[in-house]
């Protein structure tokens, strides 16, 4: 099968190349993979300076295809991963939350599992979803991580039952992020300083800010930091009001930060790592009914993977990047 390899990292590109398919797991359900998104994780890994998976290792964890292998109700059949695999028996994971496995999870297209930037792929029994009729193979890879964890955002967020949210960060985890809080009823601002993110938003009716010191509307409780940019956290301590609550779904690094504003307001993080697998189900859902607007998709064919990923990379992508493999 063709391919996109990582061989060595960091690394500046993927290796196109004909591979076979690894060992299957335990009851392991071939797809063929359709389409895969692009999603900012990958950039990180390629840099060196996220996750380290074992060499040569197919990315890309947001795979969606058609089943060619495994049980006879799901052959044939368009489905999606759940991406975490846990061992299955420690309270996180019987609690359904394998995403938090105190083993480790494997993560398709991440560690341990390869993923869909590659003609075929395996999938763990636990992990397959049937997309619903209607959402197109584009849709379900936009959604697969990018929705489950903007769903899994959302949800924390209305725990306090807020009438604004502020979301830091207009990528694909951002744009659903407030997509799925207004049609919770939540009113919505989004900080985005890339203009085709930003334009994006706002030509769907979305109040957009460059910055958030830019925004006009009555300071909310909550923050949905998905920029990964920590000066955007820094800056999310001041914009909170006392009490309020910053939801931590984007990976940065602070090097210095005075805590006593934090202790001042009595501030709340909490931390955000994907969704659940009944995030995922909930967010497939609300696409097919349209309840959602759902981030433009750009794709590209697997052998301009690397043309992809430099345009993300320069932020040339206003939605999402998605592979085609059909």
């Amino acid at each position: 099968m063709k391919a996109a390899l990582v061989t060595r990292l960091p690394a500046p590109s993927l290796e196109i190349q004909s591979v076979g398919l690894p060992e299957p797991p335990l009851d392991g359900i071939e797809i063929a993979v359709e389409a895969c998104g692009v999603c900012g994780t990958d950039l990180h890994i390629l840099s060196g300076a996220s996750y380290q998976p074992a060499l040569p290792f197919v990315m890309g964890h947001e795979p969606v295809g058609l089943v060619t292998q495994g049980p006879e109700d799901l052959m044939g059949r368009r489905v999606v991963p759940s991406i975490f695999v846990g061992c299955g028996q420690c309270d996180a994971c019987r609690a359904g939350d394998e995403r938090l496995c105190v083993e480790g999870s494997l993560v398709t297209g991440v560690l341990g599992l390869w993923g869909g930037f590659a003609e075929k792929m395996w999938l763990h029994p636990s992990q397959p979803l049937v997309v619903p009729e209607g959402v197109s193979p584009l849709t379900a890879a936009a959604l697969v991580d990018a929705g489950a964890t903007a769903h899994h955002a959302a949800r924390l967020a209305l725990v306090r039952e807020p009438q604004r949210v502020m979301v830091l960060g207009g990528g694909p985890v951002g744009f659903l992020t407030a997509s799925i809080l207004r049609f919770r009823g939540t009113d919505v601002t989004v900080a985005e300083p890339n203009a085709l993110r930003r334009d994006a938003l706002a030509a769907l009716g979305y109040d957009t800010v460059n910055h958030l010191d830019e925004a006009n509307t009555t300071r909310s409780d909550v923050v949905v930091d998905c920029s990964g940019v920590p000066e955007a956290f820094v800056a999310a301590l001041d914009w909170l009001p006392t009490h309020g609550c910053c939801l931590i779904v984007g990976y940065s690094e602070i090097p210095v930060m005075n805590l006593a504003i934090v202790a001042r307001k009595e501030l709340t993080f909490r931390g955000v790592r994907s969704g659940r697998r009944e995030d995922l189900m909930a967010v497939l859902e609300l696409a097919q009914r349209q309840a959602i607007d759902v981030p433009s998709v750009t794709a590209w064919p697997l052998h301009d993977i690397n043309a992809a990923l430099l345009a993300l990379k320069s932020g040339q992508v206003a939605g999402k990047a998605v592979i085609t493999l059909t």
